[in-house]
């Protein structure tokens, strides 16, 4: 019998723990994207410098059941199945999006995806490339291959591969030099994604959403108490539609925080053509899709706030303080000295050390930090009284 209160206190400080966990919201599997397994495999490449390349069509899964096809869009980078993904822009690629010519490599990988397999059959697709025939292999090689040309600066060896191959490889190449702008905006996204204020005497904002689909949007604030988002008119909010201007409104007496607004969309419409990279910069194949389909994201916006900055001390007075306690110890007798030393005041702190801290007492309480540290510190408290109790009967 005596081994159980002592289980019950290592039971209550596992609960204390596991809440406090708990507290902490975890992203859902419909903030990203992942690739699935087994994709489509295309035939074997051979690249002009001598090197073999292998081609897939992926399944990118986007949504909690809907899929689409994706290509690769690098030659030397590796897709990691288990790596998050998440919807990018090309103009964030000065690689593929800010160049001289024309018609980008941006663009031109839109045009052979929308004039490719699998959003273009095998039967017209081999007409379109002048070939008698053109299996799936060999048209998501010769995808690939345009792909990586326009967006890796490779090339074909002509002589090494498939005529069929080749053939698309070709029209695919040729006809997107001639690519129009097609680059799509973003499913969804906020703008901007950070804002930052000293003493806001009125909401934070705005701030644009922006989304492909025509359905509502649902709207989330985490990180601060007493705050709410409002329209143009000041009306609190919950959901927002593409164009809708946002604001961040917190009551005055949270001085200064930091606020993440979320918002998140399902079933937005994903056009072929669209990148998808690692999330938060995670090494992984960035990814072309190759077909339309429907999605869900979500988009966030960071927001920053803080009391007026406390004024500066008068560093010249501190200096002029400083020179007349050392001048008036006399310089010949040795204990003036020692008690000089002593009596010195001690300096204080740098301006530089102190102008970017904020004063404690007006931080705001943000986050749910502090409540896991007090569930913590609660469980492990009642574990010792308990602990103490059994000490004692064991010794009577």
């Amino acid at each position: 019998m005596r081994g159980i209160p002592l289980r019950c206190a290592v039971l209550l400080a596992s609960a204390g723990l596991f809440g406090a966990l708990a507290g902490t919201p975890a992203a859902t599997a419909d903030d990203f994207s992942r690739v699935d397994r087994d994709p489509l495999v295309g035939a074997e490449l051979v690249l002009d410098d001598g090197r073999s390349a292998s081609t897939a069509l992926f399944s990118l899964r986007v949504g909690a059941r809907d899929s689409v096809r994706a290509y690769a869009a690098r030659v030397d980078e590796e897709v990691r199945p288990r790596t998050a993904y998440v919807e990018s822009n090309w103009s964030d690629r000065e690689d593929w999006a800010q160049v001289p010519e024309a018609t980008d490599p941006a663009d031109r990988a839109s045009w052979i995806v929308a004039h490719s397999y699998p959003r273009v059959a095998l039967t017209p697709l081999a007409v379109d490339a002048g070939a008698l025939h053109v299996n799936e292999a060999q048209a998501i090689a010769g995808t690939q291959a345009a792909l990586w040309h326009v967006l890796d600066g490779t090339d074909l060896d002509r002589d090494a591969n498939d005529a069929a191959v080749v053939a698309v490889y070709d029209l695919l190449v040729q006809g997107s030099a001639q690519a129009v702008d097609t680059a799509a905006e973003p499913s969804l996204e906020v703008s901007p994604t950070q804002l930052e204020a000293v003493a806001p005497e009125a909401p934070l904002g705005p701030l644009t959403v922006g989304s492909a689909g025509s359905g509502s949007l649902r709207l989330s604030v985490r990180g601060a108490p007493a705050s709410w988002l409002v329209d143009d008119e000041g009306q609190q909010v919950s959901r927002a539609g593409d164009g809708d201007r946002l604001y961040f409104d917190v009551d005055p007496s949270v001085q200064a925080g930091v606020a993440t607004v979320h918002v998140h969309g399902s079933d937005l419409p994903l056009p072929e053509g669209r990148l998808f990279t690692g999330r938060d910069g995670a090494s992984t194949q960035p990814l072309v899709t190759a077909e339309p389909g429907t999605m869900t994201s979500s988009a966030t916006a960071t927001l920053t706030w803080r009391g007026s900055t406390p004024p500066e001390p008068e560093a010249d007075e501190t200096a002029e303080s400083e020179e007349a306690v050392v001048e008036e110890a006399p310089a010949t007798q040795a204990p003036a000295q020692e008690s000089a030393r002593v009596e010195e005041p001690v300096p204080s702190e740098s301006p530089s050390a102190t102008d970017d801290r904020i004063p404690d007492d007006d931080l705001a309480t943000t986050g749910t930090w502090l409540s896991a540290l007090l569930i913590i510190a609660g469980a492990l408290v009642v574990s010792g009284l308990l602990i103490l109790v059994l000490g004692r009967r064991r010794r009577d």
